[in-house]
């Protein structure tokens, strides 16, 4: 016996369930876009704040100066050691060696 179902089409359908949300993929993206905005940003903050800090003297070398005789007589405005102060004159003048002459003009980073 074949038994023949009538369906009403007007008649009310169960309501299906919407699933909301992400996927583990979408997830991920935000994730990572998140991380690298505030990499970017704390980037940007700290290379502002680091510029602002940091201010040069000129200065002449006169005959028997050498970087560590300068260094030392700058070390307490530059708000560092010896040794540090030496790379940091070093790196702003583009000096390759430790070689300099009177009437040499030197430029010092030093801290306000």
């Amino acid at each position: 016996m074949n038994v023949m179902t009538v369906h009403n089409r007007f008649e009310e359908q169960e309501a299906r369930r919407v699933r909301f949300g992400i996927t583990r993929g979408q997830a991920l993206l935000f994730l990572a876009t998140f991380a690298l905005f505030f990499y970017l940003l704390t980037e940007l903050v700290f290379a502002s704040g680091q510029a602002a800090e940091i201010h040069i003297k000129e200065v002449t070398v006169r005959s028997g100066d050498s970087l560590w005789s300068i260094a030392v007589r700058y070390q307490e405005e530059a708000k560092m050691g010896v040794h540090e102060l030496i790379l940091a004159i070093k790196k702003a003048n583009d000096l390759q060696g430790a070689l300099i002459y009177p009437g040499q003009t030197l430029i010092i980073p030093v801290s306000e």
